[in-house]
């Protein structure tokens, strides 16, 4: 949602950043969709009186990765952190982020260091006390629903056991490389291009080297899928434990 005033308390007008992202190389070699993405804040500028003084976009760069390891969007951070500019402004907020919790952070950011986040998509206005509260609100039920799905999961975990299933070895990877490596898969990655983003965003695999391969994303994914199909069979003997 727009920012509340087209003007700093200096009498300038707020100086915009226009950020956009695609994730996949097919998005980025058409341009259409960071076209779109640009257009919407630059009509936004227009109906607002802000000035575009930017337009930065990461090309296939997935909403997985954080956005200290997206090369533009660092930029646009630091040039906002040290007053340069004064709003980012996106057209969708899971351009930014895929959680309520990240978009939450980066906004506590953007207040701690004097700039503005402006979601064109956020129907309420992020820099007023209802917008922070509903912000808030849905990052406190996001949280919730992961701890609710966390201790779950652990309960099915402990029936399972006591009931004799085999759940397979501890995985070796952290539960950020497998979501990683599941996101970018869901967003059409081949393994050669998650190896290579694994590597360049300096995570380690079990052998302690950033040094990934096809065959290394190859056994990760296994890991992920045989940890998922682990879960559901846990879950499933968790049910029939309480119908007992």
């Amino acid at each position: 949602m727009p920012v509340s005033s087209t003007l700093r308390p200096e009498g300038r007008l707020l100086r915009v950043v226009s950020y956009a992202r695609v994730s996949t190389g097919t998005q980025a070699q058409s341009g259409l969709g960071t076209e779109a993405q640009h257009r919407a804040v630059d009509r936004e500028a227009h109906a607002r009186g802000w000035q575009v003084v930017s337009r930065i976009t990461d090309d296939a760069v997935s909403g997985t990765i954080p956005t200290e390891r997206r090369p533009k969007l660092r930029t646009a951070l630091w040039q906002l952190a040290s007053g340069e500019l004064d709003v980012l402004a996106v057209a969708r907020s899971d351009r930014l982020a895929r959680s309520a919790i990240e978009l939450l952070q980066l906004h506590e950011r953007a207040e701690a260091e004097g700039w503005t986040l402006a979601a064109l998509d956020t129907p309420i206005d992020l820099t007023e006390p209802e917008g922070r509260l509903y912000i808030g609100i849905r990052a406190l039920f996001a949280e919730f629903e992961a701890a609710m799905a966390g201790a779950r999961t652990s309960e099915a975990l402990d029936v399972a056991k006591r009931r004799g299933v085999r759940l397979g070895r501890p995985s070796q990877h952290s539960e950020t490389t497998k979501a990683l490596a599941a996101g970018l898969r869901a967003d059409g990655r081949s393994y050669g291009q998650i190896a290579a983003e694994l590597a360049e965003a300096g995570i380690c695999t079990p052998n302690g080297n950033t040094e990934w391969t096809r065959s290394s994303v190859q056994s990760l994914l296994r890991t992920i899928e045989h940890d998922r199909q682990a879960h559901a069979h846990a879950e499933r003997h968790a049910t029939d434990q309480h119908r007992l």
